[in-house]
């Protein structure tokens, strides 16, 4: 095998599990980030829900 081949795999098989870590913050950052979108858009659904109710209401007494 080229020696150089052989460095770089040398190379990258001791710093797997740096990758590894690195892939494994990202998955959690996403999640999270998912997690909070999906809380905030049913804050942002209940929100609405009263506000049509309100304009319902103020429709209604006109």
């Amino acid at each position: 095998m080229n020696p150089t081949l052989e460095e770089v795999y040398s190379l990258v098989l001791t710093q797997w599990p740096l990758v590894a870590g690195a892939y494994a913050l990202l998955w959690a950052g996403m999640v999270v980030y998912v997690g909070m979108a999906l809380k905030r858009l049913g804050a942002l659904s209940r929100q609405l829900e009263v506000l049509e109710a309100a304009v319902a209401r103020r429709s209604g007494n006109e």
